[in-house]
């Protein structure tokens, strides 16, 4: 049976002691007011804690992936904000469990094929051969039970798209506004 596709996006902000003030979660288990990382699983939580440490403290954005103690898995970015009150949001994705399966080769494999680079510029990145990307291809797609190539892309857009990977290379000043209010909002801005 494939990958489930019904998966939840969540954003929460905390104050800088690492309290939960606010959840965009549906789910009554998840309520503003304990720390953060008493949602973790425990294997998880010195991990969660660490994260939102490092965010707070030290103003660096974090990715990590951890499994709530009712058992879903999310891959969750941190980043600092400038409050105590409001001091770190964390936008969290639900991911399936099956990628807990995938070796760390496995993973990078399918975060440069979710940047768009071709597998000759992967082998390139990861210092392989193409037969060792498309055998890391073949492994993720079998234990994430997918059934063709275009499955395993689809997959890798939606789950392995790294954090720090620019989501556009074209700088928003150079784009071409249809708008005529937009654009004349636009020129004033370049003004």
């Amino acid at each position: 049976m494939p990958v489930t596709t019904t998966l939840v996006t969540t954003v929460t902000l905390c104050d800088a002691a690492g309290r939960m003030i606010w959840t965009s979660s549906v789910n009554p288990a998840y309520k503003p007011g304990p720390f953060i990382w008493e949602y973790a699983a425990p294997e998880y939580r010195e991990t969660s804690k660490n994260a939102i440490s490092r965010a707070v403290v030290l103003r660096e954005p974090q990715e990590i992936d951890a499994t709530t103690q009712i058992g879903e898995h999310y891959h969750a970015w941190i980043w600092p904000l400038n409050s105590p009150e409001l001091a770190v949001c964390i936008l969290a994705v639900q991911v399936p469990e099956e990628m807990k399966l995938l070796s760390p080769r496995e993973r990078t494999s399918l975060e440069r094929l979710a940047e768009g680079r071709t597998t000759s510029e992967i082998a390139g990145e990861m210092d392989v051969s193409v037969s060792t990307v498309h055998t890391h291809f073949r492994r993720a797609r079998k234990k994430l039970k997918l059934r063709s190539v275009e499955a395993l892309i689809g997959f890798a857009a939606r789950y392995c798209y790294p954090a720090t990977a620019p989501l556009a290379i074209t700088p928003l000043a150079s784009l071409r506004i249809a708008h005529p209010v937009a654009a004349r909002t636009a020129s004033q801005a370049r003004e």
